[in-house]
């Protein structure tokens, strides 16, 4: 065979590695959703609900730290079972002066906060460790909700009855973005949709392992061992946690959060690479798990897929990608005829395929700014990646448990609060 033939045959094979299994998870997902329950909880009466207490990890967030305090006083949980931590780690700016005022200000609710510190610049993780260790011990619940994220009507009160169901041992919601202009948008876009689509159906079938951080609940008796203090991921470790001890882990469709997406090139590579970082570090450290005999075979499963998506899959996109470009810089100086073969056609099919795929499956919206970054074809190039970055920052020992805030994302939550 010619190097030509191999280059075609090469993209055809690695594409399709890339792709097959991509797409028949996602028929497969959506099936389940169609054919396995729901886990429910019972009716019951605003005193029968459990203690709960809420941790907020914060980093120079006076921005949006009053507003998050705000929102929580007007999401409506009995009082006298409501705590609230607010966990500095290491803020520069007016942040923890943000919180005492408020606290001053509203001194019914404000009774509730406590203002804790890190004393230094740790990571959101060690925050939630120190926050596990100064709850209430009566507290049955301990909530993670981000600073720039607002909670839905009623979502406390969801919360405290998911937990009213002895199965259930963690439970996080469902993003609804918000514009840069501080407006919430209605489309989310085909990859949060797809996201969204492939955790209903873990949660169906048994558990999923990954989730959202900006509104995560856990049973406390479950996660008592806490977090990797250098790992991130905090939320889909102490939810992985929570299954280790028997309790299932769900994404509810219905428990909402409002969160700004960032939209410019630098902000979305960065708040990428925190993010898929934490979470490759997660699935290659809770790997053994995909073979245990004492974890479901539908949670097996569901390890296996998302080790697959996250860990082998952007490698076959990169290396099929790399076959394609080398076979079409090649046609330019070579003869074309010589590419009219079975191979080269098969070839060009697949690279559409690809591109099909990533119109469909990664799409994250469009900017007029900023199209050629977030157009889905480029976004899911750099989704991949991502995803190949982050394995080579973890074998040189980079860790991402530490960030600064994404000031674009910020401002638009503080626009939201202020609509």
């Amino acid at each position: 065979m010619t190097p030509t033939e191999w280059l075609a045959l090469g993209q055809i094979g690695f594409g399709s590695l890339a792709i097959i299994p991509f797409l028949v998870q996602d028929w497969l997902n959506r099936r389940w959703i169609s054919k396995c329950p729901f886990p429910s909880f019972p009716s019951t009466k605003n005193a029968d609900l459990p203690n709960m207490t809420v941790i907020i990890c914060v980093r120079d967030e006076e921005l949006v730290i009053g507003g998050k305090l705000s929102d929580l006083s007007t999401n409506k949980y009995p009082h006298d079972q409501l705590e609230i931590l607010v966990i500095d780690t290491g803020s520069s700016d007016r942040t923890m002066q943000v919180v005492e005022d408020w606290i001053s200000d509203n001194p019914k609710f404000g009774a509730l906060v406590r203002l804790l510190s890190t004393t230094s610049v740790a990571g959101k993780s060690a925050a939630v460790n120190l926050g596990l260790a100064e709850s209430r011990l009566e507290s049955e619940i301990i909530l993670l909700t981000d600073a720039d994220s607002r909670l839905s009507e009623g979502a406390l009160d969801r919360i405290g009855r998911w937990f009213l169901n002895p199965d259930i041992g963690a439970v996080c919601g469902r993003q609804q973005p918000i514009g840069i202009d501080g407006k919430p948008q209605l489309d989310s876009g085909a990859y949060r949709s797809y996201y969204n689509r492939a955790r209903e159906a873990e949660s169906r079938l048994d558990s999923t392992p990954i989730f959202e951080g900006s509104l995560a609940a856990y049973r406390r008796s479950a996660i008592n061992a806490g977090v990797v203090a250098d790992s991130n991921a905090d939320d889909s470790q102490l939810a992985l946690e929570a299954r280790k001890q028997g309790l299932r882990a769900i994404h509810d469709p219905e428990l909402h959060f409002f969160e700004a997406v960032p939209v410019t090139p630098t902000a979305i590579h960065v708040q990428r690479v925190r993010r898929a970082q934490g979470l490759v570090r997660h699935l290659w450290r809770n790997s053994n798990m995909m073979f245990s005999n004492k974890i479901s075979t539908p949670m097996r499963m569901t390890l296996c897929s998302l080790f697959y998506v996250h860990v082998k899959m952007p490698f076959f996109v990169m290396v099929s990608l790399a076959c394609g470009l080398t076979l079409l810089s090649a046609f330019f100086w070579a003869a074309p005829m010589a590419y009219f073969s079975l191979p080269f056609s098969l070839a060009i099919l697949n690279g559409f395929a690809l591109l099909f795929l990533s119109l469909g499956c990664f799409s994250v919206g469009n900017s007029s700014k900023q199209w050629w970054f977030t157009t889905a074809p480029f976004s899911f190039i750099h989704a991949m990646f991502v995803l190949v970055w982050v394995h080579l920052r973890i074998a040189l020992g980079i860790k991402s448990h530490i960030w600064k805030p994404i000031q674009e994302v910020r401002e638009a939550i503080h626009r939201y609060d202020e609509l």
